[in-house]
């Protein structure tokens, strides 16, 4: 009677709202509203048929009596003997216990969250995709031709395969080739033997009369001998050898290091700075962060080098930590480091066509001289 109730109430509700018109129906809608489709959505409740929201009770019991306040649990009690319940639920009563059949073995008793688990005896085996009314007996061998790829279990049968004996095939073929190659030694240290005819003592040098095998045998024991001796005669020798002079180390042929100096008429650091937009513009986008680490900045200095600004910055880092140190050469040279040469060949020929920098005199650093001019008498001899 009370499922009754349950099912014809929405249709009641329904009938009601249209005789009397939707202006006599009012809805309030808020956070504790039941038809809210956020708790449809919950998967650990259920809607009563009075409209509240209970929650389910937990595996291994059985719901007794509804929740009387919104999202609150009802009353619960624990499955009894003989009966479990492996999920949460509203259900009124829980499940019953199976029983393993006669064919089977039970391999985990019955508790209130879990059923019996049976599984067939040893020697058959049911297919776990399809319903296991009946325990099959399993293969007790392979056919003629096929060997064991998987041993009857409980729930698949006996699995053979095509037998390969590969593996014995192949340790045969390695037997036969390594007697084959003894039988060929043999034959040749005999042949060798036989032609020399030096198999006995080969100080008197007379001609042996040992038959094939002691030929053979004396011939294997002298070879024994003689690279037991000879190993050590080699290792007395290493002993004794005087080491070999090392041949001479050719010192590694250095760069040509730059040499610009500051054109006269300015502050150098000045003209330093000004040199800046000339690299960032030169060296390519990608080399911009590597040309600050192999600078030895700072990660977070060399992180800011994304644009020709940032790459200015970057350098005006460098320069302040460099002090009177901070030079146009190391930054070239650092290029040469990158495998940049020709990109520092332009910044430095740009920078002395600009008038920024000059090239120094050869073998020195400093500013480089202004040019001297020597007056000679002028010859009229020669015009007149």
């Amino acid at each position: 009677m009370r499922r009754s109730r349950r099912r014809w109430l929405p249709a009641l509700l329904l009938v009601t709202a249209a005789a009397l018109g939707t202006g006599a129906v009012t809805v309030r809608r808020d956070s504790s509203d039941v038809l809210d489709a956020s708790w449809g959505s919950r998967g650990d409740g259920y809607i009563t048929a009075g409209g509240l929201y209970c929650q389910k009770c937990p595996a291994g019991t059985y719901l007794v009596e509804e929740c009387k306040v919104q999202n609150s649990p009802g009353r619960c009690e624990p499955c009894g003997d003989g009966e479990f319940m492996e999920y949460p639920n509203a259900f009124l009563s829980c499940q019953e216990c199976s029983k393993c059949r006669e064919d089977q073995v039970q391999l985990s008793p019955c508790q209130p969250n879990r059923n019996t688990v049976c599984a067939c005896k040893d020697g058959t085996f049911c297919p776990p995709e399809h319903p296991c009314e009946m325990c099959q007996k399993c293969q007790t061998r392979c056919p003629e031709g096929q060997k064991v790829l998987k041993p009857c279990t409980a729930d698949s049968d006996l699995v053979c395969g095509p037998a390969t004996d590969s593996g014995t095939l192949s340790s045969w073929v390695i037997g036969v080739i390594a007697a084959v190659a003894l039988v060929v030694i043999i034959l040749a240290i005999f042949g060798f033997c036989v032609w020399k005819r030096r198999c006995s003592s080969p100080e008197d040098g007379r001609t042996s009369s040992k038959g094939p095998y002691e030929m053979v045998s004396s011939m294997f024991r002298k070879l024994k001998y003689k690279s037991v001796n000879t190993g050590a005669r080699d290792n007395d020798a290493n002993e004794q050898r005087e080491p070999e002079p090392e041949p001479p180390v050719t010192p590694p042929r250095t760069r040509p290091k730059w040499n610009l100096v500051p054109a006269p008429g300015e502050d150098p650091s000045q003209r330093l700075r000004g040199s800046f937009y000339t690299f960032a513009r030169k060296v390519r986008t990608e080399h911009w962060k590597k040309f600050g680490r192999y600078l030895k900045l700072e990660e977070n200095d060399v992180v800011t080098a994304t644009s020709e600004d940032g790459v200015y910055e970057m350098l005006l880092k460098w320069q302040s930590r460099e002090g009177s140190k901070a030079s146009v050469n190391t930054l070239l040279e650092t290029l040469d480091e990158l495998h940049l040469g020709g990109v520092a060949e332009s910044i430095a020929s740009l920078l002395v066509h600009k008038g920024l920098f000059q090239h120094g005199a050869e073998g020195s650093s400093e500013q480089a001289a202004p040019p001297s001019f020597n007056l000679q008498p002028l010859n009229t001899s020669q015009n007149t």
